[in-house]
Parts: structure tokens; C-alpha cells; sequence
């Protein structure tokens, strides 16, 4: 029974891990095709939401894998291992967060540098 449950633990981590790893190059590959349609500008904040966004729901799934594998940890220093990765992947999706809800509120889709910005360089709001 119990390399039943590690066998099944471990095919759903590398599913989990792999779903990651997927969504990883899905957003890379759209965050390019919007890098490129809009003319190679190195300030568009589409391409960085899309990215963001992208990780951010990776690292669920990456988080999830390793919740999954706490399943099968047997020793002090592997669980210590885990519990390192485990935060880490904690704090980069909170930063990440933070930087995708900074980024929807300055990003308009008129203005993919951002609506924000474009308002506060006008020469008009120069007076």
C-alpha cells in the first residue's frame, strides 16, 4: 500500500510540475508575440503583466507539487529542504502579486505603457 501512495504521489507532482513548467513557456510565448506586435518597446507593461501573471500561476502549481511531496518525506533534512523550497515559492508568488496589481493600475489597454504615466508627461498637464 505505501509504494502505491508514493508512486501516485510522486506521478502527481510531475504532473503538477510540468503543468508549471507549461504555463511557463505559454506566457513566455504570448508575452513575445505582444513584445513583437507592438513594435519591440522595452516599456510595455502588457508584456511584463503577462509574464507576471504567468508565474504567478505557476508557481501555484509548482507549489502544489511540492505539497504533494511533503507526502512522502521521511528525514529532518529533506523536510527542511522542502520547507525552504516551499517558502521560497511563497514569497516570489507574493511579490509577484504585488507586482501584477501595480501594474493593473497603471495599465490601460489604449496606452500599454501605461495610462498613468502617459498622463503625468503630456505636455498638457506640464503647466
Amino acid at each position: 500500500m505505501a509504494n502505491i501512495i508514493e508512486t501516485l504521489v510522486s506521478y502527481v507532482a510531475y504532473a503538477m510540475e510540468i503543468i508549471g513548467i507549461i504555463i511557463i513557456i505559454i506566457s513566455g510565448i504570448k508575452a513575445l508575440y505582444i513584445f513583437i506586435k507592438d513594435g519591440f518597446k522595452f516599456n510595455n507593461m502588457s508584456v511584463s503583466l503577462t509574464i507576471a501573471e504567468g508565474l504567478s500561476m505557476s508557481l501555484g502549481f509548482l507549489l502544489a507539487a511540492e505539497i504533494v511531496l511533503s507526502i512522502m518525506i521521511k528525514t529532518v533534512p529533506n523536510l527542511i529542504v522542502l520547507v525552504g523550497i516551499a517558502a521560497l515559492r511563497v514569497g516570489l508568488t507574493f511579490v509577484l502579486l504585488w507586482e501584477i496589481t501595480q501594474f493593473e493600475k497603471v495599465l490601460d489597454q489604449d496606452h500599454p505603457k501605461g495610462a498613468y504615466y502617459e498622463q503625468k508627461l503630456s505636455p498638457k498637464n506640464n503647466k
